[in-house]
């Protein structure tokens, strides 16, 4: 069966953590989280916004302020060096490009930033489409816009968003423990598929042999 799959990015397929640690710590300079502090409060699902209240009582402005600066600064070139791909993905990509459709599907804000990672990391040569939200419409707008999905298709996330997104489309979902959530959260959303990270795709059954 020659099934697409919809690939997240962020959590998926590259490590962001280091990039979105070190701007948290840059815009929130009172904060003294070490790296592991920080993402045990996010994967546990708790959003900027409450840990900025609960942890250092920032008032409606100042998160408005906060998230200004941060979606300015989060996609910047010299941060997005920090971004690392996770072990095995440039493989997984091989072994599924020549069997499956893969198309990117991202949250990002910037579409040329995206397709330089791509270069930079040699995957650009994978997919067939790169679609990006921009802030402007949903993933589930984007991959719909396509009119080519099926129900036979897979969406590869690490959020419970992806998940939901799977579930709208009426897509195969495939949840990965590799970026914002914990798998026991992640298992809320319910899943057809739990993973601790893409590199274990073959386990589920879904890539062509």
């Amino acid at each position: 069966m020659n099934r697409n799959f919809f690939l997240d990015f962020d959590g998926t397929l590259i490590d962001p953590r280091d990039r979105l640690y070190k701007l948290f710590m840059e815009l929130v300079p009172e904060a003294s989280f070490s790296f592991e502090d920080y993402w045990k409060i996010k994967n546990s699902r708790v959003i900027q916004s409450d840990l900025l209240t609960k942890w250092f009582q920032y008032g409606a402005d100042d998160i408005a302020k906060f998230k200004t600066c941060w979606m300015n600064k989060v996609e910047e070139r010299a941060r997005l060096d920090l971004d690392r791909p996770f072990e095995g993905v440039s493989r997984i990509l091989g072994e599924l490009s020549n069997k499956h459709g893969l198309f990117l599907v991202t949250a990002r804000q910037k579409p040329e930033f995206v397709a330089w990672q791509l270069e930079k990391f040699g995957w650009s040569k994978f997919f067939k489409r790169i679609l990006v939200t921009e802030q402007r419409s949903s993933k589930a707008e984007l991959i719909r816009s396509l009119q080519t999905f099926s129900g036979d298709d897979v969406l590869v996330g690490d959020t419970g968003e992806d998940v939901q997104t799977a579930h709208e489309l009426n897509l195969i979902s495939v949840a990965v423990g590799s970026g914002f959530l914990s798998k026991e959260i992640l298992q809320s959303y319910k899943p057809n598929f739990l993973l601790n990270s893409i590199s274990e795709l073959h386990e589920t059954g879904l890539v062509q042999s």
